[in-house]
């Protein structure tokens, strides 16, 4: 009677279904965790939000303001009003195919309940305004991801018991921009979005 050694059919056996289980693992743990709202529901694309501060007390909600008497170039800014909820905005994922928003994964934030003649309002990073301050602007591109772009593409992470917003692209893998946390800056009375601030404005997402 001939015997059979399993032995060498199991080995394989096992090395490939060890290493298929490897191979799922590492690509569950390289898919993003969800941006969350305050519902506890992910935040989608094309979906409107109210961004507004998690701490009460800290101001309101996000709209434009123009600073230095100036008409164009309009800032994000905050009211300082905390019973002000701003303009809403949604969110566009880097992955035209993805629709959700997650974790540090690049997007595009633009205001979508308002209409400004001559400008997008797609946010953007500007240095013009004030020199050596990265300001938060309107007039962006949406989409087109590249270095052309570098300055429209912002994303989040979370911060203590909420979120906060970040600009650091990677839209562009030859590019290496001036990466930072999104906090406030006073500025004529005006409290701008800008980019290096500590600590960061820390945020809330509300579905319109």
């Amino acid at each position: 009677m001939k015997v059979i050694n399993i032995t060498r059919f199991i080995v394989p056996f096992l090395l490939v279904t060890l290493l298929s289980t490897t191979f799922f693992l590492v690509k569950a743990q390289d898919v993003a965790e969800l941006v969350l709202d305050v519902s506890g529901n992910a935040v989608r694309r094309g979906v409107n939000y109210y961004i507004l501060p998690a701490d009460r007390g800290n101001g309101g909600g996000l709209q434009v303001a123009s600073i230095r008497n100036r008409t164009n170039l309009l800032v994000v800014s905050q009211n300082a009003d905390e019973s002000v909820i701003g303009v809403n905005v949604q969110f566009s994922p880097v992955d035209p195919k993805e629709n959700t928003v997650r974790l540090s994964i690049d997007m595009n934030v633009k205001f979508t309940s308002m209409v400004i003649s001559d400008s997008s309002t797609v946010w953007r990073i500007n240095t013009e305004l004030i020199p050596e301050r990265y300001l938060v602007t309107i007039g962006g591109v949406e989409g087109n991801p590249g270095r052309e772009t570098l300055g429209n593409w912002f994303n989040i992470d979370k911060y203590e018991d909420a979120y906060k917003l970040v600009y650091c692209p990677v839209v562009c893998e030859i590019c290496r921009p001036f990466c930072g946390e999104i906090g406030i800056l006073e500025e004529n009375g005006k409290r701008v979005l800008f980019v290096g601030r500590d600590p960061p404005l820390k945020v809330t997402f509300h579905k319109v």
